[in-house]
């Protein structure tokens, strides 16, 4: 049998790999904006905008962004939450 601990931290670092191509295409597509409070972000602050999938599927990024929205911190948890 294989080490749990071993596929999940592959599973974790395909996770973190895919995440990164998509939050880099989508902060060069969308303006740095929180899509839902409006909130601005530059510089070292750009780093609390998240990639939201609109429809919830992480596997769905067209090339568009059409399944993207910008959102800061802590709209992004607000929206999970509900």
């Amino acid at each position: 049998m294989k080490d749990p601990a071993k596929i999940l931290a592959k599973l974790q670092r395909d996770r973190e790999i895919r995440a990164s191509g998509y939050r880099e295409r989508a902060l060069a597509l969308l303006p740095h904006v929180c899509a839902s409070c409006g909130r601005e972000f530059a510089g070292k602050r750009l780093k609390e905008l998240t990639v939201h999938h609109k429809d919830g599927n992480h596997q769905n990024n067209p090339n568009d962004g059409s399944n993207w929205e910008l959102l800061c911190i802590y709209c992004h948890e607000n929206e999970h939450a509900r």
